[in-house]
């Protein structure tokens, strides 16, 4: 005799399991096009005006106008009269890249890859938080280790597309195809700063800086449109319990 408070109990769980899965896709998706929009809002603003190429994307949230340079890099004019809206941004994305990451822990495979891959991306949120709370204009040394979230968020990317790659090959494959461009693109922007700028490719430094940058972006909210799009394929509890589980024997 089936016992039906079983499949209610059931019910429940996948209900609370799937309103997880979709509103941690929905934080992801969230953070990547605020961000998005914030810096074409910032980037606007400016009169000089903000060039993709040789301005970094910290230079919306620098708070000054007058020519600055981060350590062992070409001085260029700053002046973003919506520094206030980039900064917060940055936050923003920190706070809810965090919020997803935990959302969407329990949908991760098991294994230490995922798991350093998970802890690896709240070291990144943090590092975002940093850099819009602490502008480069302000402490550039704090900033610059804010700034390092880059470079971790990638290799979270990779550890997680691996740990995927016999499950979801398509998705593996994507993965680690952004966190090695991600990679690439900060060696390169962080080398060019030292060995010249021909490292930068002719993309100058805030194109390299973007090479960087937003191959991970775009994964971020490729997998939270996905986690999204599963989230919400539901059916009716009783039929989506497994025929072969404890719960449909009982």
């Amino acid at each position: 005799m089936v016992n039906t408070s079983t499949y209610d109990s059931a019910a429940n769980s996948g209900s609370a399991e799937r309103t997880r899965g979709f509103v941690g896709g929905l934080l992801w998706v969230i953070a990547i096009v605020q961000y998005a929009v914030a810096q074409i809002i910032a980037a606007a603003a400016w009169t000089t005006p903000y060039s993709l190429r040789a301005n970094y994307i910290s230079d919306l949230g620098n708070t000054a106008c007058g020519m600055f340079a981060v350590p062992h890099g070409q001085p260029a004019y700053v002046c973003s009269p919506s520094h206030g809206l980039m900064n917060a941004s940055f936050i923003a994305l920190g706070v809810l890249v965090i919020a997803g990451a935990i959302l969407l822990r329990r949908f991760s495979p098991s294994g230490r890859m995922t798991s350093v891959a998970f802890y690896l991306w709240i070291l990144s949120g943090l590092g975002k938080i940093v850099v819009g709370l602490v502008p480069e204009n302000t402490t550039i040394t704090l900033h610059l280790l804010g700034a390092f979230n880059i470079p971790v968020a990638s290799v979270a990317i990779l550890l997680f597309s691996l740990a995927i790659r016999d499950s979801n090959v398509p998705l593996s494959i994507f993965g680690i195809g952004t966190a090695v461009v991600g990679l690439v693109g900060t060696v390169l922007s962080t080398a060019g700063q030292y060995a010249g700028e021909g490292l930068y490719l002719g993309l100058g430094v805030g194109g390299m800086e973007r090479v960087a940058g937003y191959p991970g972006s775009l994964w971020t909210l490729v997998v939270g449109a996905l986690a999204m799009t599963f989230a919400g394929r539901t059916s009716d509890a009783r039929d989506a319990v497994d025929d072969n589980s404890p719960v449909a024997r009982l």
